[in-house]
């Protein structure tokens, strides 16, 4: 049966964001992105590589060093009009990013003895850029999302969701939607009168081993990937649905997406771990997720 050989954490640059980015309040978003004063901790943009018998895959793939260096890489002067200079301004309002030389995605693969030509699929929790900011240094791999997020690249404005299709998504991309199917046992029984946390995923290779799962909320097509290891408890990568365990664990839900989606999306992932035991989860901002788990970073 293939198998998972390795999984290493790669730091792809970092980003501090608004306090209100890291738990909900009462304050509707407009207002505390305009009135925000303070910043969280710099906080890692985690790339996951997991290497597989059947392949090298990227769940992410971090904060791209061009979103520092071209001026255009925001919305303001690239899209253009009033719509455009509000939108730019919240992105820069609620996030800053740094990308040192050693946290390209060049650097970080080539850390564990790869190179972009190695990487043939990547997962993306989601379109966001500090997520998807990457994919033109991967330019041979298939690219596997959410059918719901790939929706969002037609859209007419697409930057209300979050998205810079003119900046992540290059336009030979390989972007492929992953196809929601019934799961041979869902995952997750359901306490009395609740249905099963996950009925439906994508089985990448069809051995269990990797299944990607719906999670929306942070973003309509937000995604998670269930890593089952030969000699480690299973992971799961579960991208902005929380920014650390903690506060999955309180309930306290990101500030920015859909709060009722986000609920019901963590609801379902803290009831993942009674059909997996010891479920680890790696949020892709999390610094200390995977202490202890015998897992490489860099």
């Amino acid at each position: 049966m293939p198998r998972v050989s390795a999984v290493h954490v790669l730091r792809c640059g970092r980003v501090r964001v608004r306090p209100q980015n890291l738990q909900r309040g009462r304050s509707p978003e407009l207002w505390w992105t305009a009135t925000s004063r303070r910043w969280s901790a710099w906080l890692p943009v985690n790339v996951v590589l997991v290497v597989h018998e059947e392949g090298v895959l990227l769940f992410d793939t971090g904060q791209s060093p061009r979103s520092l260096a071209e001026p255009d890489y925001y919305p303001g002067r690239r899209t253009g009009g009033l719509l455009g200079a509000v939108v730019g301004w919240a992105f820069r309002r609620q996030a800053q990013f740094e990308v040192p030389p050693t946290d390209t995605l060049v650097s970080r693969l080539a850390e564990v003895g790869l190179s972009p030509a190695d990487v043939d699929t990547v997962v993306l929790s989601h379109l966001h850029q500090d997520h998807a900011g990457n994919l033109d240094v991967v330019p041979g791999a298939r690219v596997l999302l959410a059918p719901e997020e790939l929706a969002l690249l037609s859209e007419p404005h697409p930057e209300l969701h979050g998205v810079l299709p003119g900046a992540v998504v290059p336009h030979d991309a390989d972007l492929q939607p992953l196809s929601w199917s019934a799961l041979p046992s869902p995952l997750g029984p359901g306490g009395p009168g609740e249905d099963p946390a996950f009925t439906a995923g994508h089985d990448l290779y069809g051995d269990g081993t990797l299944v990607a799962l719906p999670t929306p909320g942070h973003s309509p097509g937000s995604v998670s990937l269930l890593v089952r290891r030969p000699d480690g408890p299973p992971l799961l990568l579960v991208g902005d649905l929380t920014y650390d365990c903690d506060r999955l664990e309180r309930g306290a839900l990101p500030g920015t997406g859909d709060a009722a989606t986000q609920e019901a999306s963590s609801r379902a992932v803290l009831r993942l771990r009674e059909s997996e035991p010891g479920l680890v989860v790696v949020p892709a901002h999390d610094a200390t997720a995977t202490t202890g788990l015998d897992l490489k970073k860099s």
